[in-house]
Formats: C-alpha cells, sequence, structure tokens
C-alpha cells in the first residue's frame, strides 16, 4: 500500500553551490584514513572535526576537552587562501569509503555553505558544514 503526499518538497536543486569558490583535489585513501583517525577523538556531543585549508595542505583536527586533541596533516592541491571549515565525520567518511576513484574534489564556497564532493564527472554529493569558531 502506498499513498500520495500532497506537499510541495523542497528544491535540492537551491542546496548543490554551482559556483565553487575554491576547488580541493584529494587523493580519497590518504584524505579518508587521515579523516578516520582523527575522528576517533572527535567530541562525541558536537561530533564534528575541523578542516583547516592552506596552500597545498589541510590539517585535520578533532578536540575532546576531557581526552585531547588529534591533528593530522595531509598535502593536496589546493591554491586559495587559509580557511576552516567543519563537518560531522561520519558523513564526511561515508562517500570516500564507497568511492573507487583514486581522486576526488571537494569544492568550497565559503565557511557556511555547503561542500560538494565529486568524482567521475557524474558523483556528487552534498555536505553541509557546521558552525565553529576560526582559530
Amino acid at each position: 500500500m502506498s499513498k500520495l503526499i500532497a506537499a510541495s518538497f523542497p528544491n535540492y536543486q537551491q542546496v548543490i553551490p554551482t559556483q565553487p569558490g575554491s576547488r580541493v583535489e584529494l587523493d580519497r585513501e590518504t584524505f579518508l584514513a587521515a579523516v578516520r583517525r582523527a575522528s576517533l577523538l572527535a567530541d562525541a556531543k558536537s561530533r564534528s572535526i575541523k578542516l583547516v585549508f592552506s596552500p597545498g595542505n589541510v590539517e585535520i583536527v578533532a578536540v575532546t576537552p576531557d581526552v585531547g586533541e588529534a591533528r593530522e596533516s595531509v598535502t593536496l592541491k589546493y591554491q586559495g587562501g587559509k580557511r576552516t571549515v567543519a563537518f560531522n565525520p561520519d558523513y564526511l567518511v561515508a562517500p570516500l569509503k564507497n568511492l573507487s576513484p583514486d581522486d576526488v574534489s571537494l569544492d568550497l564556497m565559503e565557511d557556511t555553505s555547503p561542500g560538494v564532493i565529486r568524482a567521475d564527472g557524474t558523483f556528487l554529493y552534498v555536505l553541509m558544514p557546521l558552525r565553529v569558531e576560526n582559530e
């Protein structure tokens, strides 16, 4: 049995950024392993990790006040200025562990705008950031 829902659904295309502010080229396996390691120390309450991008590098930071912090540094292709954005590590890991291409890209507009993971020209994954205080 099914029922037709008489409602208007949000326009999902409005959430997908059309013009990336910055494109980050990632080696999927290297980045995935670093995010997984750092996420072990992500605070259970906030479930967030910070990605601090600088030219040619990203530092992945997870902090739990009572336990400690994790910092992982990964080299990558990024030419923009310093930028900090936070994501839930579970949502960041989900597409990366299920993709097969070695190289993926992460498009970022602003620190509070959705990020978009792209692969093979056909895969698109919208990732909503979390609000954090910049360092």
